[in-house]
């Protein structure tokens, strides 16, 4: 699937599916229970090079880039978490701000 999608110079898509379900249970690991993805479906599409930024696909075809902090969050508000409402608009943010 990573394949269908334009990455640009700093993000690639993630084309092993163990590494693909490792990120995704890092995620869940992280997440406190009122944070926004608490409980959805998530796929692991894409990493940013050099940086705990995962690119993941919702479960109901939303995206959502989160900054993985490799911990067990207490507060809502981590991991840092930005949701777009398609690849496009996610694309569409400046690669600097993204």
């Amino acid at each position: 699937m990573p394949a269908a999608y334009p990455w640009d110079a700093d993000w690639h898509g993630i084309d092993d599916p163990e590494q693909a379900r490792g990120l995704e249970r890092e995620l869940a690991r992280e997440l406190p229970r009122d944070h926004i993805l608490a409980g959805r479906a998530v796929t692991a599409l894409g990493r940013r090079a050099r940086h705990d930024d995962v690119l993941f696909l919702l479960d109901d075809g939303t995206f959502a880039q989160v900054h993985l902090t490799w911990n067990v969050e207490r507060n809502p508000a981590w991991p840092a978490t930005e949701i777009y409402p398609d690849f496009a608009a996610w694309l569409a943010v400046p690669p600097q701000d993204r």
